[in-house]
């Protein structure tokens, strides 16, 4: 009975939700003949339905008992939830600590590393510093070179003006005297 208790299902056989009905009782127990035989019958097979529908309630709430936890079993879980939870968080301490331990480790690698980097760039720093005095001092040229050309235009245009007074106009002058005295004598 119980390999078929296993196989079946425990919701193959709910508990009956049906109201029972009991017979009544008999106060009057005398000889009144066949219709208290009839009653007596009717009662003794509505016991019988009762009685079976207790056996299969029962037969239900057996199947169903055998899965319920009890208090020790709970306990029992607790305690081995407890016990998993203490390694679980050791291991996780101890994998904490060995990647704490690599970081470092990491760190103590790559520090030297930076150390260089950064006085490479300190001397690329002082390279840039260097070539930019370089480019001011060029420019500083570049600018004395530019006023000697503003002096040099200016002292072109001043003997430029000099030229056109001192030399051309008098020349021109002298073009047009020239030019008039020609032409006067020989017109006269």
């Amino acid at each position: 009975m119980s390999n078929a208790m296993e196989e079946d299902s425990v919701m193959d056989y709910p508990i009956s939700n049906t109201t029972r009905v009991f017979p009544p009782l008999i106060f009057d127990v005398g000889n009144k003949g066949d219709h208290q035989m009839e009653q007596l019958t009717k009662r003794v097979e509505q016991l019988e339905k009762t009685t079976q529908q207790i056996q299969t309630d029962v037969a239900v709430l057996t199947a169903r008992s055998e899965h319920f936890a009890t208090k020790a079993d709970i306990e029992k879980v607790r305690a081995e939830q407890g016990v998993m939870r203490v390694e679980i968080m050791g291991e996780l301490g101890a994998l904490e600590q060995r990647i704490d331990k690599k970081f470092e480790r990491m760190e103590d690698q790559l520090n030297p590393k930076f150390d260089k980097i950064d006085l490479i760039f300190e001397r690329i720093e002082q390279r840039f510093e260097r070539v930019d005095e370089r480019f001011e001092r060029v420019d500083e040229r570049f600018e004395r070179v530019d006023q000697r050309f503003n002096q040099l235009e200016d002292k072109i245009a001043a003997f430029n003006n000099s030229i056109t007074w001192k030399i051309m106009i008098p020349t021109g002058l002298l073009v047009l005297a020239w030019f008039v005295q020609n032409i006067v004598l020989k017109m006269s």
